[in-house]
């Protein structure tokens, strides 16, 4: 199933907006390419959630103010 053009720009905006690198985009999009496919299997579904938080960047310098 073929995922509506204004979802890819609701995430990619939405990364954008959160400081985020365009690689956390196009993986959280490509999970949602392959739900979109029949993907259901739970091991696949946390490979593509670990990749996704692998691409997050965060500022700990923030965290231990």
């Amino acid at each position: 199933m073929a995922i509506d053009v204004k979802v890819y720009e609701a995430v990619f905006a939405a990364v954008v907006n959160h400081n985020q690198p365009d690689k956390v985009a196009k993986r959280i999009m490509k999970l949602l390419e392959e739900l979109s496919d029949g993907i259901s299997k739970p091991d696949d579904i946390v490979v593509f959630l670990e990749t996704i938080l692998d691409a997050i960047e965060t500022d700990t310098s923030e965290e231990l103010e």
